[in-house]
């Protein structure tokens, strides 16, 4: 029997993530309470969203999401994040809770009272989606949405090497339950609004070629986004648009922020382990797509990526 499902009861229940959520935060967190409000138990789904939800996400059931955190919880459900300074503004409600319950893929989660994790998963969701099964939990086509869409997000539509024989088992069965898997993927892939398009092609021709490390790098500027009339939300797209280069097998987006420091996102299409570089600045992920954030300049970024290749050759 799944320890995440025990003594929820008639407790006070926060679900939350960390900031600007994905598809497999939202979706692991709207798949849980979807199933908490079958059971009859209520609780918030709450995140430090700054700016909107990228719309390429909007299949999720979205308008379960409160912006009306209370300020004290018996129990926090916190999914797909592995530090507690990654909540942004719900840090504070989390740590003050009574307990806090980590559901999570990432390695070593510094935080949580009952950490419910596999750093081997391709997923939250598919961390989650083993617990549902564990509690004989019946998984309707909603439910099933919401699982599909943070292991197609954060396999890159099957791609990565974080795919294995476990994720396929999986996808089959949510499809099985009614997962939609066709609508859900060209939604988060094949419906990309004509502005982000356009940027798209500056973020290309920005792209730089560095062949002793297999590494492309481009980047995103502040002005851009006023420019062609985008929010940073909807552009989550691009790292997966200059990966293509053959030649390359790491690719780095650069987003400049309003403070003038960057995110970056990482991807690696070999074994070389971007979770490692990210971390290098504070961040963290997965092996195969990984994410940080940094004050220092697009070129120290740069130079410090390509030694970090450069230490695993």
């Amino acid at each position: 029997m799944s320890e995440l499902f025990n003594n929820i009861g008639n407790s006070s229940n926060l679900i939350t993530g960390h900031i600007n959520p994905d598809g497999d935060a939202l979706g692991s967190a709207l798949a849980f309470k979807l199933i908490l409000d079958s059971k009859g138990i209520s609780s918030d789904v709450c995140f430090d969203i700054k700016g909107n939800i990228p719309s390429n996400l909007n299949h999720l059931p979205i308008n379960l999401i409160s912006n009306n955190a209370m300020n004290k919880y018996e129990n926090v459900y916190v999914f797909d994040c592995g530090n507690s300074e990654r909540l942004g503004s719900l840090e504070e409600i989390a740590l003050k809770s009574d307990q806090v319950i980590v559901i999570d893929h990432h390695i070593e989660p510094s935080f949580g009272d009952i950490q419910v994790i596999d750093s081997t998963a391709a997923s939250t969701t598919q961390v989650l989606y083993r617990e549902i099964i564990s509690a004989d939990i019946e998984i309707d086509k909603n439910i099933a949405n919401c699982l599909m869409t943070g292991l197609i997000t954060d396999t890159g539509r099957f791609q990565y090497s974080n795919t294995d024989y476990e994720v396929f088992q999986i996808a089959s069965k949510l499809m099985l339950s009614g997962a939609e898997l066709t609508s859900i993927s060209d939604n988060i892939y094949g419906s990309i609004p004509m502005n982000a398009i356009k940027l798209q092609s500056e973020v290309l021709n920005r792209i730089k070629l560095f062949d002793d490390e297999e590494l492309v790098v481009s980047y995103v500027l502040h002005e851009d986004y006023k420019k062609f009339n985008i929010e940073s939300s909807e552009i989550d797209f691009l790292i997966d648009s200059i990966r293509l280069v053959k030649e390359s097998n790491v690719a780095l987006l650069l987003k400049e922020q309003d403070d003038k420091s960057f995110k970056g996102s990482l991807r690696s299409r070999t074994k070389l382990d971007v979770q490692k570089i990210a971390s290098l600045f504070g961040g963290g992920g997965h092996k195969a797509a990984s994410g940080f954030s940094t004050a220092l300049s697009m070129d120290e970024i740069t130079t410090k990526v390509k030694n970090a290749i450069r230490s695993q050759a």
